[in-house]
C-alpha cells in the first residue's frame, strides 16, 4: 500500500509589503479567497486559493477587530493534527537535530519540511496535554492563531483564525492583547506578530530558492520511506531527499553556486536529519502502547457474582503488555 504524502500549506510566496487593510478576505490575483496557514487538507499540495477558505480566517481590520483582543495559546494542542511544517533558513540546523527533514513538491515549487508523523492527521510531538515534546518549535507554529495572506495587489495582510478560541471582545476578561490601540494603530504586541511572520516568510523564501537550486541540478530523488503498522508495511510517497552520490559529483563551479545561495547547507542538513526518521516510529509505538493501556479493557476483568453484580478484577488492568 502506498500513501501519497500531502504537504500542508505554507504562507504565500512573493514580496513582503505588509498592511493592515479593510478587506474581509485575502484574495489571490484571480480574486479567489486565499487560505494561508500551516495546514492544507487537499491532496496534491499547497492550495493558495479556492472556494473552501475557512470562514474563520479573516484579515485583521479596524472595522472588525478594533474592539477585540487576542490571547496566546497555552499549549500546542492546535497542532495535534499537523503532520509537517515548512522550515526556514534561520532554523534549519535546529530543525535538523529534532526532526527528519524532507523535500516535498508544492504548487509553487519544492520546499523543505519537518516531519512530525507519517500519518496525515497526527503530530507525534504534541502530548495529550498540549505540551511540545521536541527540542525545537518550528517557526511555522510559533505565531498561532495568526498567519499571512497575500492580497490581489501582491501585498501581505495579517490574518487571524477566529475559531481558535483565542479571540475575545476587549470588555470580556482581564487577559489578552488588543489588536489596535485607541488611536486605531496596531498595538506593539500585534505589530510584533506581523514582524515575526514577515521574518519567517523571508526565511522560507531563502530555503525555497535553495531547494530550487538543488532541484535544477538534479540533486533531489524520491525517499522511499516505509511506515511499520500492525496491518503491515505502508509505503509513504511524495517525499524527496538529497541524492548523495549526485551531490558528491557536483563540479566546482556548481558547488560554489550552491554554497553561496545556502543550498549546500540545506542539502547537508537534510542528509544528517534522515536518521531522525526512526524517532517517528519510536514515538508512534510508545503513544500507541500508552493509548491501549489507558483504553483497553482486559479480558476476564469483570467477574460475575452470585448476586448478579459484577466484580472488577483490577489486577488485569495493571499487568504489563
Amino acid at each position: 500500500m502506498t500513501t501519497k504524502y500531502s504537504p500542508q500549506a505554507t504562507a504565500p510566496r512573493g514580496k513582503l509589503p505588509m498592511s493592515f487593510c479593510s478587506n474581509r478576505h485575502v484574495s489571490s490575483s484571480q480574486g479567489k479567497p486565499v487560505a494561508p496557514g500551516p495546514r492544507d487538507r487537499h491532496h496534491g499540495g499547497h492550495k493558495e486559493s479556492g472556494a473552501d477558505m475557512p470562514e474563520t480566517l479573516h484579515v485583521i481590520t479596524r472595522e472588525r477587530h478594533l474592539h477585540k483582543k487576542w490571547q496566546r495559546p497555552t499549549g500546542y494542542g492546535f497542532a495535534a493534527s499537523i503532520n509537517l511544517a515548512p522550515v526556514g533558513a534561520s532554523e534549519i540546523a535546529h530543525a535538523g537535530r529534532a526532526f527528519p527533514l524532507a523535500f516535498v513538491d508544492m504548487e509553487d515549487g519544492a520546499t523543505l519540511v519537518a516531519l512530525f508523523s507519517l500519518h496525515r492527521d497526527r503530530n507525534l510531538f504534541v502530548a495529550p496535554d498540549g505540551r511540545w515534546l521536541a527540542s525545537h518549535v518550528p517557526a511555522a507554529l510559533q505565531n498561532f492563531p495568526f498567519s499571512l495572506g497575500r492580497q490581489a495587489d501582491g501585498k501581505f495582510a495579517l490574518c487571524v483564525n477566529e475559531a481558535s478560541g483565542l479571540i475575545r471582545d476587549t470588555a470580556v476578561g482581564e487577559h489578552g492583547f488588543p489588536f489596535f490601540a485607541s488611536d486605531g494603530t496596531p498595538t506593539r504586541e500585534t505589530q510584533a506578530i506581523a514582524d515575526s511572520l514577515t521574518r519567517a516568510r523571508r526565511s522560507l523564501d531563502v530555503v525555497r530558492n535553495a531547494v530550487a537550486a538543488l532541484a535544477t541540478r538534479g540533486l533531489l530523488e524520491p525517499w522511499p520511506v516505509v511506515a511499520k503498522e500492525e496491518t503491515g508495511d505502508r509505503r509513504i510517497g511524495g517525499l524527496k531527499r538529497i541524492n548523495e552520490a549526485a551531490l558528491n559529483a557536483v563540479g566546482a563551479d556548481d558547488l560554489v553556486a550552491l554554497r553561496d545561495c545556502g543550498a549546500l547547507a540545506t542539502a547537508y542538513c537534510q542528509l544528517f536529519s534522515m536518521g531522525n526518521i526512526s524517532v517517528l516510529g519510536s514515538l508512534a509505538g510508545a503513544q500507541d502502547r500508552a493509548r491501549r493501556q489507558r483504553m483497553a479493557i482486559p479480558a476476564n476483568s469483570f467477574i460475575p457474582e452470585d448476586d448478579g453484580n459484577l466484580k472488577i478484577d483490577w489486577s488485569t488492568f495493571l499487568k504489563d503488555e
